[in-house]
């Protein structure tokens, strides 16, 4: 079954969450199973160059303990803060090297793709979000931050889009009519 880490990237705090498929084909969200959701850290006081290179080992490291089939990274947005938006793209990637590195292909989604697929709104907040888990995968946050709820809904609206796209790809396949060889005399 397919293992698929999300990634919340931030660079103080990023969210991370692996869900596995229960089902070759996944089609609702009580086909997947938590396997594993928190932060990575680093500490704001270093600068951040550093900072950025131990989030990078820290996720490599991530990828070589548990080899997921894809690894989920939320999109950069633009906000009024230009600077912010630049430091989110340097992190991302670093992400995204890491994922190469360990042969992990790379997919995206935008924060509001996740928030409407999984709370049925693209401005959801984070409570929303979490709450939205909680009914789906009947998944407790507990005293996880809510960046490793944004990993998780990552991780789950990747794993839904991509049962459907697999679906869909059947659906065509099913209804075209193979052609038959010409035959040559």
């Amino acid at each position: 079954m397919r293992l698929i880490l999300g990634i919340d990237p931030g660079s103080r705090t990023t969210g991370f969450a692996l869900l596995r498929s229960k089902k070759p084909l996944p089609l609702v969200p009580r086909d997947f199973s938590v396997v594993e959701a928190g932060v990575l850290r680093a500490d704001a006081a270093l600068p951040y160059a550093q900072r950025i290179g131990l989030l990078h080992i820290a996720l490599c490291e991530l990828l070589m303990e548990h080899r997921p089939d894809v690894c989920v990274i939320e999109k950069a947005f633009f906000d009024k803060n230009v600077n912010s938006a630049l430091k989110l793209g340097e992190l991302r990637g670093a992400y995204i090297a890491a994922c190469a590195r360990s042969e992990v292909p790379v997919a995206e989604l935008t924060p509001a793709d996740v928030k409407k697929t999984i709370a049925g709104n693209g401005r959801a907040d984070k409570e929303a979000i979490a709450l939205a888990l909680h009914a789906l995968l009947g998944f407790n946050r507990g005293s996880l931050p809510h960046d490793a709820t944004d990993a998780l809904a990552i991780s789950l609206c990747h794993g839904l889009k991509s049962a459907l796209t697999s679906l869909d790809g059947m659906s065509g396949r099913a209804m075209t009519r193979p052609r038959l060889p010409t035959l040559r005399r």
